[in-house]
């Protein structure tokens, strides 16, 4: 999929001014001649300008506002693309009350199913990349993943 640059632009601008409008209201640092709402509005500033200009690019450019790629025609490929939001929305609401280590494997299984990789394939990825992460985030790192359900058996 590909989008013009005139609505990319016009999407960078809206940012700038939501930014811009919010840190007015940032408070003052005392004693100095400007508050913490400088910088938030420097960069709202730069993304204003770039985002013009990038709609002056796609303007020009004349090409349609979103163009789809061959892939994005194919059968399935719409509802591959919102499973990814629809999973996470999932993880988020599942992991505090069932836990990092029952909520991962069957989402991440069943994610790796709706892109089409074989059911063996995506078994061994979904149990591999759970217990990858809680390696790293919960030995390595020292960063206690959600327990959930687990927590009275664990502790």
């Amino acid at each position: 999929m590909r989008w013009n640059d005139a609505v990319l632009g016009a999407i960078f601008v809206i940012i700038a001014l939501v930014v811009a409008l919010d840190a007015r209201g940032f408070p003052d640092l005392p004693g100095q001649a400007y508050g913490s709402g400088t910088l938030p509005t420097l960069v709202a500033a730069v993304m204003f300008c770039l985002g013009a200009a990038q709609i002056v690019t796609g303007v020009r450019s004349r090409a349609p506002a979103i163009r789809l790629d061959a892939w994005m025609r194919a059968p399935g490929a719409a509802w591959r693309m919102a499973a990814v939001p629809l999973f996470v929305a999932a993880f988020v609401l599942l992991l505090r009350p069932l836990g990092f280590p029952l909520v991962t494997p069957p989402l991440l299984f069943a994610l790796l199913l709706v892109m089409t990789v074989r059911p063996a394939t995506a078994l061994v990825v979904a149990v591999a990349a759970t217990a990858g992460i809680w390696f790293v985030f919960a030995r390595l790192l020292g960063v206690p993943l959600p327990l959930g359900l687990l927590t009275e058996i664990v502790y």
